[in-house]
């Protein structure tokens, strides 16, 4: 079979597309001007010694984060008084839109916090981020910090896109409180089946307006049935050419799962909550939710929010009897990349260096961002001796069999295929078989639009 590979920049269709079904993301984003940076004179400045220049660095997350990451910017800052950095910071939700608007008026921030897949999204041929093996970053950055085989992961086109920050999973987060209340142990749940009568305790408990896991949203749902796919066939949704890897019998099996939630109790109907999940949804702090299952690199967000932290313990992915394949499915946290135009790569470079390994900066931002993959930076990490969730949950599955996660699967046009389709069985707009034969019947024609050969 010939080779085929991702079309250039995804633009004819993906983007496009997420720009008119999502609108504008710039109106939470919040961009700080340092009012402690030296002037444009001082800047030129010759006596001045060390790095010079102005950056911006762009990421999305939490308060903490947030808080965190301009932390250590005031310290690099403080140690190079040449250099001014400009802080661009918002939630996940629209970033995606930010980032591609940006991408369209080249006007990127210098440094870019990524999604992993959107290497392959915006940069399939390796041209939109800077190579981070060009000298000018390299005599800053210090790549032997990561092995060959993690710095091929942000390789596209064979070109260093990007460092990953580290490797995350996706993993349930369980209330003990709730659980326990309906006589359950959390630490007893390990299949599906055992999650459904889960389920049907906790509302027979609780009552009705109670649930084993949260909404999940329309990723979510995917994500659980892609696992469990995963799980039944022993074979990845989509497989290395880029082909749709389940019969219309095998989609109708795993689409039955998100039916069999809300028949159990284990997530509520779109009826009963409509609100974006997120760790910030108020039925998720007032204890209507017993568990969500999330990134490990995203879950001190959830878990800050509740008034008892201590009552969510993780768990191994929910599985079946003679399963195929664990069910993990695991990627690149997060990756940090440097923009092709930016007029400074060396500032760029050093305050990537100093963010991902200085002992200082490590333990501000601690789990911020997950478990640091760059060795000089867990070194230090390993050091504070952390006792968190964070860390359990990456000890979890960095010791079981993952599947890494099909970048294709994270394309908006794909995903909407795919989400649209759950998201309407969640709703009662769609039955299982109507939405398996939609997805069967228009992913692939879809992926073949991402495609050249």
């Amino acid at each position: 079979m010939q080779k085929k590979n991702v079309l250039g920049f995804a633009l004819l269709t993906g983007i496009l597309f997420i720009l008119a079904a999502c609108g504008n993301g710039d109106s939470d984003v919040t961009v700080e001007p340092d009012p402690t940076a030296p002037t444009d004179a001082a800047i030129e400045d010759p006596n001045l010694m060390g790095l010079q220049g102005t950056i911006r660095v762009s990421w999305w997350g939490n308060e903490g984060r947030h808080d965190a990451t301009k932390a250590v910017i005031d310290l690099f800052i403080e140690e190079n008084p040449g250099v001014t950095i400009l802080p661009e910071y918002g939630v996940f939700e629209g970033w995606q839109d930010r980032i591609t608007a940006d991408l369209l008026a080249n006007s990127t921030s210098d440094v870019i916090q990524l999604n992993f897949n959107w290497l392959t999204l915006f940069s399939p041929f390796g041209t939109t981020f800077m190579d981070l093996e060009d000298p000018r970053i390299t005599a800053y950055l210090d790549l032997s910090n990561w092995t060959a085989d993690e710095l091929n992961m942000t390789r596209t086109n064979g070109i260093l896109q990007g460092v990953p920050v580290g490797m995350t999973a996706r993993v349930p987060f369980l209330r003990t409180d709730i659980y326990e209340a309906a006589g359950l142990d959390v630490h007893e749940i390990h299949t599906w089946e055992e999650l459904m009568a889960a389920g049907n305790a906790i509302q027979a408990y609780h009552g009705n307006d109670v649930f084993a896991l949260s909404p999940l949203g329309r990723q979510s749902l995917a994500y659980m049935v892609y696992s469990y796919l995963e799980q039944l066939t022993g074979r990845p949704f989509i497989d290395d050419d880029f082909e749709l890897n389940h019969t219309l019998e095998e989609l109708t099996q795993g689409f039955q799962l998100i039916q069999d939630f809300l028949d159990n109790g284990v997530i509520p109907d779109l009826q009963f909550d409509s609100d974006p999940i997120n760790a910030q949804n108020p039925l998720w702090i007032s204890g209507a939710y017993g568990g969500v299952s999330e990134w490990d690199s995203s879950i001190n967000a959830w878990i800050g929010n509740l008034e008892s932290p201590d009552v969510v313990r993780i768990r191994p992915h929910f599985t079946m009897d003679g399963a195929l394949n664990s069910g993990w499915l695991s990627r690149p946290s997060m990756v940090w990349g440097i923009a092709q135009h930016t007029e400074y790569p060396e500032v760029a470079a050093a305050f990537l260096e100093f963010m991902l390994t200085d002992q200082r900066a490590v333990e501000i931002l601690q789990t911020d961002r997950g478990v640091p993959m760059n060795t000089a930076g867990r070194a230090h990490f390993d050091a504070l001796n952390l006792d968190n969730l964070v860390i359990d949950a990456v000890a979890l599955h960095q010791n079981a069999e993952t599947v890494t996660f099909h970048p294709m699967l994270e394309f908006p046009n794909v995903r909407e295929v795919i989400e649209s389709r759950l998201e309407a069985i969640q709703s009662g707009e769609s039955t299982v078989s109507e939405a398996a034969q939609f997805v069967y019947n228009n992913l692939q024609a879809e992926i073949n639009q991402h495609l050249v050969d």
